[in-house]
């Protein structure tokens, strides 16, 4: 059951007290308020012969692009993980750097781990947690932060921003006892299939072939979607931590299935074959990518398929570099464009038309996705037998960076922009970085970050905030997968008192976000519903205001039929302060 949000603003700017009204008519923001967008990408570069890092180059090697125009570099910077890691690069050409040891910039490297065992097997997770354990025995490297979160339909933080050994070691062994999910989505994800009843329709084989296609392609992506939003949440509950900014997302990308969809050449007359989670991926990429991550999937499935020895050997497969991964940080006219699609001469349909099975389309698309959202930020999908090399591979490479930072024109404009970064005087460097980002308003932002405190299990009230539900308006829509909709007011109300508020001018001035979801009892969630909120009251009303007023903010959520949780936040900007309001609604 999929789960909506409908978000519109009644009114804003009602008081308790009918004496307050007037002053809450001026809701603007005040003028002259200026955002500064510093763009920083890091860069890493390998010699294509040796594979080793490339250090002591100077911000006169780089070219920066964005959108394919020309960026003045106005920060740049060399940076390793720590001294030893400059030490150990000295064989790459930059002796001279690496003496310079009273000059070297060190900079601490934030990993956070985040293990999928909503999807993974039990055999997936023991690889995963065995892994980690070998890289990390004998203890944490200098320069690295350590961070240790699993998902199995929520998520709990085992290990935060530690870089003590023994407290890694043991939410290790805490994540090897969280339940795996794995087996049970792939037996259910087949038996509801295979258990559908027969459609009664004319062409019966025809028709019910099609609508169990429908059926597996959109389960498979409200599956893998829950786990996509809590990447996305781990990322947002990081994103303001200093240093470099590293997810390892451990998944095996979509649930593993025994039955597969199956298409006859009749079946693409009139329609094509999508692969729906391709949205996902390119938006946990540009999400990734806008809050600084550098993204690595690591797929410790242990499936076997025919792409190479790579494979074989467990240790990393990437895409060839002519491949066009900037093509996700590219815009598009609209939401679901650029599908993965396949249409009849993806197969080899024979005359009598047999019908012919997608498994190995699913998993070549499956791989090519993890390998794409990863790449576009810089980093790279990993499909390991054994985790330890493959993660030590990670970390290796996050040893050095340089960090180049342009001021971008543009401030929350919402567009997506590509990145460029070359070296043309050194053909034979390999440059890796993120691909673009999106230039996310502050009210989307900050309700990414209300959405992860929500989902890690906050529930606090600092600011006071009051919700009001009122009359529930329930409806059917025929002919609807969830047919009852139920329409729920929502009346909130904020009170002066609790508020950080400035004086400016005439008018004291605060500015807060407010942020909306549901969640369905399946763990399906709607899409994110942000607003930002000027607030003002006239200076002479200001103690009035602060001893009896509430700011006034009416909602409305539209959300299906039975057991749902809408969560309500609100973040202050001058302090940072957030209330958090989950609210269950069962109508």
């Amino acid at each position: 059951m999929t789960c909506f949000v409908r978000t519109t603003v009644l009114v804003t700017g009602l008081a308790a007290s009918p004496l307050l009204t007037a002053a809450m008519d001026d809701q603007a923001a005040f003028r002259g308020e200026t955002s500064v967008n510093v763009v920083e990408v890091p860069v890493r570069v390998v010699d294509r012969a040796t594979g080793e890092p490339v250090t002591g180059l100077v911000a006169g090697d780089f070219e920066v692009y964005e959108n394919g125009l020309a960026q003045p570099i106005t920060n740049f910077a060399e940076l390793w993980r720590n001294e030893d890691d400059a030490g150990s690069f000295a064989g790459s050409g930059a002796e001279a750097a690496a003496e310079a040891s009273d000059d070297l910039r060190t900079r601490t490297v934030e990993v956070v781990y985040l293990l999928d065992l909503y999807l993974m097997n039990r055999e997936g997770r023991s690889r995963a947690v065995d892994g980690l354990r070998s890289i990390y025995r004998d203890g944490v490297p200098d320069g690295q932060s350590i961070s240790l979160v699993v998902y199995n339909g929520e998520l709990e933080t085992l290990a935060d921003r530690t870089d003590d050994r023994t407290e890694l070691l043991d939410a290790l062994d805490e994540a090897a006892l969280v339940e795996t999910r794995g087996n049970q989505q792939s037996v259910a994800f087949s038996d509801e299939l295979i258990d559908t009843s027969v459609s009664g329709e004319r062409d019966q084989a025809y028709y019910e072939r099609r609508r169990r296609n429908r059926e597996f392609i959109g389960e498979l992506e409200r599956r893998v979607q829950r786990v996509g939003n809590a990447a996305m949440a781990t990322m947002a509950r990081y994103a303001a931590v200093d240093g470099r900014k590293v997810l390892v997302l451990f998944t095996p990308g979509h649930p593993r299935t025994g039955w597969v969809p199956e298409y006859s050449a009749v079946d693409f007359v009139n329609a094509a074959a999508e692969y729906p989670v391709h949205d996902l991926w390119h938006e946990l990429a540009l999400e990734a990518a806008d809050l600084g991550f550098t993204l690595y999937t690591v797929d410790s499935s242990g499936l076997r398929v025919s792409f190479g020895s790579d494979v074989e050997t467990g240790i990393t497969d990437t895409l060839d570099e002519s491949f066009d991964q900037g093509s996700l940080f590219r815009e598009r006219d609209a939401p679901g464009e650029e599908p993965a699609v396949i249409g009849a001469s993806d197969f080899a349909f024979d005359p009598g038309g047999e019908t012919q099975s997608l498994g190995s389309w699913l998993e070549r698309t499956r791989r090519t996705m993890l390998i794409l959202a990863a790449t576009a930020t810089g980093g790279d999908a990993l499909f390991a037998q054994d985790v330890g090399p493959a993660v030590e591979s990670i970390n290796r490479a996050l040893g050095h960076h340089y960090s180049i930072a342009y001021v971008a024109g543009h401030s929350g404009d919402g567009k997506t922009y590509s990145i460029d970064v070359r070296l043309p005087a050194h053909p034979d460097y390999r440059v890796v970085h993120r691909a673009g980002y999106v230039d996310q308003p502050a009210a989307v932002r900050s309700g990414l970050r209300l959405r992860s405190a929500m989902l890690f299990g906050a529930d606090a009230n600092p600011l006071g905030v009051r919700v009001e539900i009122g009359e529930v308006d329930s409806r059917f829509r025929l002919g609807a997968a969830g047919s009852k909709r139920v329409e729920v007011p929502l009346h909130l109300k904020i009170p002066y008192g609790r508020l950080e508020m400035i004086e400016r001018g005439d008018l004291y001035w605060s500015k807060v976000w407010i942020t909306l979801f549901a969640e369905d009892a399946a763990g399906n969630q709607s899409p994110l519903a942000s607003h930002e909120q000027v607030i003002t009251v006239a200076a002479n009303r200001y103690q009035e205001a602060v001893a009896k007023g509430y700011f006034s903010f009416h909602t409305g959520v539209e959300i299906e039929g039975g057991l749902q949780k809408v969560f309500v936040g609100v973040q202050e900007e001058l302090s940072g302060r957030t209330s958090i309001m989950p609210l269950v609604l069962d109508h």
